[in-house]
Parts: structure tokens; sequence; C-alpha cells
């Protein structure tokens, strides 16, 4: 490679990414389930959506977080345990001033490959400096069996086209 096109560090995190304003760290993979340790900027919410593939859970390790899970609302800290039936609609928006950080479980694997077309490696453990939403969110979704059906939960006005 040329001197303006530099050869990639042989030690970035390839299973980290910095993908829709967070940071996604991949614990564990198989057909069957698939582990992501999320880093959620404060006051973060992802728009109302639904993965039509499985089921999709959160343990919440730091911060707190209010989630939608269909018509159920709840407030999770440290601890806390929510679990997303397959194709029911969903949410969460981060609480407070700090990140979050919590354990995204899918049931079997599916959203690695999502979080990694909607983003880059990532160059730190930590926060990217920017949140980046593809303007084609809604297609990406549902090239991954999802849909998105609303608004991020403290965005109620945000259209999204689908």
């Amino acid at each position: 490679m040329s001197a303006a096109h530099p050869q990639p560090s042989s030690d970035p995190m390839p299973d980290a990414l910095w993908s829709l304003g967070c940071l996604f760290v991949l614990k564990g993979r198989s057909e069957e389930l698939e582990v992501i340790d999320a880093i959620v900027p404060p006051r973060y919410s992802p728009p109302l959506h639904r993965h039509d593939f499985g089921a999709e859970s959160f343990y919440v390790i730091e911060g707190s977080a209010r989630f939608v899970v269909g018509d159920r609302e709840e407030v999770l800290g440290p601890g806390g345990f929510v679990r997303v039936p397959p194709s029911v609609p969903h949410s969460f928006e981060t609480l407070g001033d700090a990140p979050s950080r919590m354990l995204d479980i899918l049931t079997p694997a599916g959203l690695w490959d999502f979080f990694a077309e909607c983003g880059e490696p990532a160059a730190q453990q930590r926060l990217p400096d920017r949140i980046h939403i593809p303007e084609n969110l809604p297609e990406l979704v549902a090239r991954y069996d999802g849909k998105v059906l609303g608004p991020p939960l403290n965005r109620p006005a945000l259209r999204l086209e689908s």
C-alpha cells in the first residue's frame, strides 16, 4: 500500500465496534447465541423496532434505562433483566448523565453483523466521538429480519421512513 493509504494496524479490536453511537464488544457468538457488551451514551434511545429472527434480552451492568417491551414499561438499574420475545416492538432509553452498560443477549445470533454494517471497528474501548445513524436505517433493519416501527423514545416527533 502507498504512504497515503497505510496498512491497518494489526492490533485493531475486530470484536469491538463503534456503531449507532455506542461501543459494542462481542463477548461470544455461536449460531444459537450472541452476547454483546454495550456501552450506551447518556439519554440515548434507538427507534421503536422489532426483530423477527429471535429473542433479545438485556442485562443492565451499570447505569439505568427505561425499557418499553410491547405494552410493558419498566426502569431497570444494575442487575435488572428484561427479555424481548421475537417480533415484539421494543426500545429503551438510557437515563442520567453517565453512560450505561448492558449485555445484549440474542437467541439465536443475529445482530452483530447488523451493528458491523452500521458502524466501524472501534479504535479504542470508549464511546465514539459522535452518534452516526445511517440514513437508510429502516432498510438495514429490514435486511436483518426486523422492522423500524416508530421514533426513539426520547424523540417522539422524529420521523423515520421505512
